[in-house]
């Protein structure tokens, strides 16, 4: 049984659509004791192929292939724990909800570099459908702009993205002074690399 969340991960759809399903009884939904919902994987099976004719990713296995992204902006929050934090926090969700982690990425630096080892190699991996889904703490993990274009490629190796929660624990203003300080520092460093050439050609 899987958490709305994942479903609706799979069936490539926003949870909202999912509880609209089941007010209609186009889904059937089980509801735990404590009163979450969980579905099946011969009921997310079935709308798969309702709606998609086959199946998006490989559903054979009893539990799904997912692998684990984390990331923060500095080696000090790596020391302080964080990165560590992320990843349990990801490996204990997937636990939960009967996901078979086969992946962790991880990086350290800004969501604006595009150049983060963890992050390509998640994509070249992806790429040979490794895995079918990639579980994240926040978006802004992954990466601060673009998101939307980095799900929609990974979806075209059948590959779903699941954040695991809405809202991150900083302040916006602590996120918009790194993102200053990332544009800056990449600026600065093709300024630099610029100057060199000139002087190489003179």
């Amino acid at each position: 049984m899987y958490s709305i969340g994942i479903a609706a991960s799979i069936l490539g759809v926003c949870i909202k659509t999912i509880r609209r399903w089941e007010l209609k009884k186009k889904i059937c939904c089980v509801r735990t004791l404590g009163g979450h919902r969980r579905i099946s994987m011969d009921e997310i099976r079935r709308l798969l192929l309702r709606h998609r004719k086959t199946p998006s990713i490989e559903l054979e296995s009893p539990n799904l292939k997912c692998a684990i992204y984390a990331r923060v902006s500095s080696h000090k929050q790596s020391k302080r724990g964080d990165l560590d934090r992320q990843i349990e926090a990801l490996k204990r969700y997937a636990l939960v909800n009967h996901l078979c982690i086969v992946k962790v990425y991880k990086d350290i630096g800004s969501g604006l570099n595009t150049t983060r080892k963890g992050l390509w190699k998640l994509i070249r991996d992806g790429k040979k459908h490794d895995f079918s889904i990639v579980l994240l703490n926040f978006k802004d993990r992954l990466t601060r702009f673009g998101y939307m274009y980095l799900k929609s490629y990974l979806l075209e190796f059948n590959i779903s993205l699941l954040c695991i929660n809405k809202l991150d624990d900083k302040s916006p203003e602590s996120e918009l002074v790194e993102d200053l300080v990332a544009i800056i520092h990449s600026f600065s460093g093709k300024l630099y690399r610029m100057r060199r050439t000139e002087q190489g050609k003179n």
